[in-house]
């Protein structure tokens, strides 16, 4: 039978002066759990977790400016005249540059962003197909998916070109 006698967090600001590695921000906790045998003897054992605040998986600001990079690329791609499925590359585009100015990974706003884009212009643009019996909701979610993965595919690129050009030589 074990039991959980202590558990206590750590303070960050309390470990700063030393060189154990520890970012601020971070919490430590750490059980210790007695088990009792038959015999009655108690051999404790010590479990540390330590857990690192990076920030928010998700956050509602880059969510927006994700849409606003995805649609302005979709509105230079289809700019293009005669050349059909312009604006995914525009999605490709705007994850590009977005991953290029962005200081953080937003992968999961930029998904979001592109899929859903990418899903409403394909249904948006065959409107009257739609009207007239085509399914919809197999071509956005066909549109949506491409244009998720353009979408990541851009940013990583992007992200990629911008951690090369912060290196030092």
């Amino acid at each position: 039978m074990a039991e959980r006698t202590e558990e206590r967090t750590r303070d960050a600001n309390a470990n700063s002066g030393s060189d154990l590695g520890v970012d601020v921000g971070t919490t430590e906790s750490v059980e210790t759990d007695v088990a009792v045998g038959e015999s009655g003897g108690a051999e404790p054992s010590v479990t540390e977790t330590s857990t690192k605040d990076s920030g928010s998986y998700f956050s509602l600001r880059a969510l927006l400016f994700a849409f606003g990079a995805v649609g302005g690329g979709m509105v230079l791609g289809g700019l293009i005249p005669l050349v059909p499925f312009t604006e995914l590359v525009g999605i490709l585009l705007g994850g590009f540059v977005y991953g290029l100015l962005a200081s953080e990974r937003r992968y999961v706003e930029l998904g979001l962003a592109g899929g859903v884009s990418g899903g409403a212009t394909a249904v948006l643009s065959l409107l009257p197909q739609l009207a007239a019996g085509l399914n919809g909701t197999r071509l956005f979610a066909i549109a949506g998916g491409v244009g998720l993965v353009l979408a990541l595919v851009g940013h990583y690129f992007g992200r990629d070109l911008r951690s090369g050009l912060m290196k030092d030589l």
